[in-house]
């Protein structure tokens, strides 16, 4: 059951124009309606013989149900009368069962309707109806799609409908509407294909309906050579070793690199029909991405058609981090969080940074890419803290008590099986956040610990949304909970960028 209640006060106050005093109305009763139903948000319905539904109502005034059509909608019971009070606050009053039933719609088009449950002055529910109309169109499954041979020439195709509908060619330059760019009811669409001297080729005919939506595309496939890698850009990374590309071919063919490239190497040179390019990549060790060109060509006699195509082979290199120690000079370039909470300020101890609970540095860093920070003599009590700030939104990593612990705002949404990794704070461990990108404008964020990624999830309009790639973030280190830590150092590691 739902309740619904509303309450009205009205109060109204009368003042006369320079008089010394005013004159105040008493509020008026408190009105109470307690209308309570069971029904679904919404129904979908078929055109021929749709299922009827119920709604069960009570309420402690009078209710009613109507529908927006009656002329096409039997409600059985419109109208009902109050029920006890008391019994319907303690759940014991009996319900109505209203029964609704549709006509058949024998319109091509669907329809709407709004079933309202009402009480007194209160709406408590407006029910969406939807019915599906008659109207059907569609190519029979046999004859969606087409293999054409190489002279080309006409083919046909069925159209079952009860309604008026079009046809267009939407893919591809070498087929056209013959007959039946335009029918009504049952009709057949004929194409003419021209001959094909050259590589195997695709194209497709829509139908659309009434409306010019699309509700049907039939394919069809010209003979011709075949020769397609499934990729025509690979990307690797600076340490891949190997790669490799599936080919889809009807013919023999032959795979061959840039004279001179000397860091990968074609396994299998030659090939026939369909087959797996294998590379084989060397280490990247340089400071640039390397680039070559594969070309793949199909084996024919003199004079016939010999299909080309291309591979953009790129390798990453590889990027190294920048360590940073803790010395004095940077931590004075780092800001102190200073108030009631945080008393402490950094010193160096001449290993590294010391921060003695309760203590908190702040600074704006780099856009986003690999950030690990080296802690020793971690105290046994000590929280050590790592937070990215954007736009106030908080991405939280604390380790404490040989476990870590991750959290966003609660404005930024709830992470998804979120789990956290346990440490030995008896030795010196590396505690890292590292920032990706990923499709959307959006990042992968990666909780690490020794180098290793124990925890991470992607942003997205409805978490962290705040923490799209290539945003300069806040970062705060920070030690509490009456103990200390030395950050020795911490390493920048730039993200990898493919459009250099």
């Amino acid at each position: 059951m739902i309740m619904k209640k509303i309450f009205y006060l009205i109060a109204a106050t009368a003042l006369a124009g320079g008089l010394s005093g005013c004159g105040t109305k008493e509020p008026e009763a408190v009105k109470t309606v307690d209308l309570r139903y069971r029904v679904e948000n919404s129904y979908s319905l078929e055109a021929v013989s749709p299922k009827a539904f119920t709604i069960l109502v009570a309420s402690t005034d009078p209710w009613t149900v109507r529908s927006e059509h009656p002329d096409w909608c039997i409600i059985d019971i419109e109208e009902g009368d109050a029920s006890d009070a008391a019994l319907l606050h303690a759940g014991k009053a009996e319900a109505t069962t209203v029964r609704v039933q549709y006509y058949d719609n024998t319109g091509l088009d669907d329809r709407e309707d709004v079933i309202e449950i009402k009480s007194d002055y209160w709406v408590g529910k407006r029910v969406a109806v939807h019915q599906k109309g008659i109207a059907y169109l569609y190519v029979p499954d046999e004859e969606q799609d087409f293999a054409v041979t190489k002279a080309g020439g006409d083919l046909s195709f069925r159209v079952r409908s009860n309604q008026n509908w079009t046809s267009a060619v939407i893919e591809g330059d070498w087929i056209a509407v013959k007959e039946g760019a335009e029918g009504s009811q049952d009709g057949t669409v004929t194409v003419t294909a021209g001959a094909n001297a050259g590589e195997q080729r695709y194209a497709a005919v829509a139908v659309y309906d009434r409306h010019g939506e699309e509700r049907a595309v039939v394919k069809f496939t010209q003979d011709g050579v075949q020769l397609e890698p499934s990729e025509q850009e690979v990307r690797t990374t600076w340490d891949q070793g190997s790669y490799e590309i599936p080919v889809r071919s009807n013919v023999s063919w032959t795979a061959a690199g840039g004279e001179g490239d000397t860091w990968y190497t074609i396994e299998n040179p030659e090939n026939t029909g369909d087959a797996t390019l294998r590379l084989r990549l060397e280490n990247n060790t340089g400071t640039g991405i390397r680039d070559a060109r594969i070309v793949l060509k199909s084996v024919a006699a003199e004079g016939e058609y010999v299909a080309v195509k291309e591979i953009w082979l790129r390798q990453a290199y590889q990027m190294l981090p920048v360590r940073v120690p803790f010395d004095a000079d940077q931590i004075a370039s780092w800001s102190v969080t200073s108030n009631s909470t945080w008393t402490g300020t950094p010193a160096f101890d001449g290993t590294g940074m010391l921060l003695q609970s309760p203590t908190q540095i702040k600074r704006t860093m780099d856009p986003p890419g690999s950030y690990v920070f080296h802690w020793s003599g971690i105290g046994a009590s000590s929280r050590i803290r790592l937070w990215y700030v954007y736009s106030g939104q908080e991405i939280k990593y604390n380790m404490q008590n040989g476990s870590t612990d991750i959290s966003i705002s609660s404005a930024a949404g709830t992470l998804p099986d979120k789990k956290n990794a346990s440490y030995d704070p008896s030795v010196a461990h590396d505690m890292g956040v590292s920032f990706s990108p990923i499709a959307g404008g959006y990042c992968h964020v990666a909780f690490l610990l020794d180098g290793e990624e124990f925890y991470g999830f992607d942003t997205s309009e409805t978490l962290g949304a705040a923490f799209a790639w290539g945003k300069d973030v806040d970062l705060y280190l920070g030690v509490d909970t009456g103990d200390s830590a030395v950050c020795e150092w911490y390493e920048y590691t730039q993200p990898f960028s493919w459009d250099e």
